[in-house]
């Protein structure tokens, strides 16, 4: 290894990136390349030792390569080297020869991003990592690890061959996880109780996601997105304590009477689902703020009846059978009625709190004494009426 020609190597790379980002305003040159905050390795066969990074006493992120592209990285020896490193990227498809284990030396290192590393990692790299919050991982190395870094925060596995998680180490610090890519293989949320923590998860078109009971052993799951998720029984979500929002567009339910009182739930998406009924809506998410339904089943409105809290409702290409309950949502800010069979603008004249409309392609007649007097008072109160 010689430590002269890595130095060289580092430093053109580090005055090669400088002068890629001086153009941006946000970027502030380094008066000199040692002194520099960011550095992307594009070239690293020029570099046989990483040892010289220690001169890099303000290095804090370190990318190896670039999108849509492949890297051989011949050794990472002495990468360890960079002590104030807390966030260190693979962000073309990347191998590394030799010298891997040296990541578990950054411990300072607070992001980790390895989704585009094509090989296994040593089974406890990630576990001697103290500072880690936020890890990605890739389809080759997910499994590798018997333990994740004691303060995680964020985990994302977006990958499509995901059908499972591994059984880690329970993993209490874990808040967010982001699984999947194109789609997400996953079955049902049993293998998530390794995180019994888990605030936010978000699934990438879960389309074999057909039971969601183990959501029950998620107890302060607050978001859960699971788009495209087939489910047509959301029993696994009744009364939950903590759910605040739920995403499930294109999803197989056709119901939420299943769920029970869920008292926290704030939004709810449902838009081009099965959905044909949201009778005891009102009663069983009574902090609701925010709907989406727009290209659903659904023929009755009405129990949206009384439900003030609601602000935001969206019921797009709906045609139900009467649309009298609107002057009962008073809490109402937004509302989008475009394609459907709205017809009266009287209905929403003495909504206080009304500041934005979409009417486009709805039955309403444009330019009435109504239209104009709604228009009015949408844009006195800084909204506006959509109707194109």
């Amino acid at each position: 290894m010689d430590y002269a020609k890595s130095k060289q190597a580092l430093v053109n790379e580090a005055s090669a990136y400088a002068d890629k980002q001086r153009k941006y305003a946000f970027f502030r040159m380094p008066d000199s390349p040692e002194q520099s905050e960011s550095l992307k390795i594009m070239s690293p066969r020029a570099i046989s030792t990483y040892e010289p990074l220690r001169e890099f006493t303000r290095l804090k992120r370190l990318e190896f390569g670039t999108t849509d592209s492949k890297m051989t990285i011949p050794d990472l020896t002495g990468l360890e080297a960079a002590a104030t490193l807390k966030q260190l990227s693979f962000v073309a498809k990347t191998t590394v020869k030799r010298g891997i284990e040296a990541i578990a030396g950054l411990k300072r290192l607070e992001e980790l991003y390895l989704g585009y590393l094509v090989q296994e990692l040593p089974p406890d790299l990630l576990s001697s990592l103290p500072r880690v919050r936020k890890l990605g991982l890739s389809r080759f190395n997910f499994d590798s690890p018997s333990a994740l870094p004691p303060s995680l925060h964020e985990l994302s596995l977006n990958f499509n061959e995901l059908d499972r998680v591994p059984p880690y180490a329970q993993a209490p610090s874990v808040r967010k996880l982001s699984l999947g890519a194109q789609t997400c293989g996953l079955k049902d949320l049993g293998s998530l109780r390794v995180f019994p923590n888990a605030e936010e998860i978000r699934l990438l078109s879960p389309k074999k996601l057909h039971d969601l009971t183990h959501a029950a052993e998620l107890p302060k799951l607050r978001i859960l997105d699971a788009n495209f998720c087939p489910a047509a029984n959301l029993g696994g979500l009744r009364g939950h304590p903590a759910l605040e929002e739920l995403r499930l567009r294109g999803g197989g339910a056709r119901t939420l009477e299943q769920m029970g009182v869920c008292p926290k739930l704030k939004i709810l998406y449902l838009e081009k689902s099965a959905l044909a009924s949201i009778e005891g809506i009102r009663e069983q998410f009574p902090a609701l703020g925010c709907l989406w339904i727009w290209g659903t089943k659904v023929k009755d409105l009405r129990p949206l009846t009384g439900m003030v809290r609601l602000r935001h409702l969206d019921v797009t290409l709906l045609k139900p059978k009467s649309w009298d309950f609107l002057p009962t949502l008073i809490g109402l800010e937004r509302l989008d009625l475009s394609k459907s069979s709205f017809s009266d603008v009287k209905l929403l004249l003495d909504l206080p709190s009304l500041r934005w409309v979409r009417l486009s392609g709805s039955l309403v007649e444009r330019g009435t004494a109504d239209w104009l007097v709604l228009e009015q008072k949408l844009q006195k109160r800084g909204g506006e009426l959509v109707h194109a």
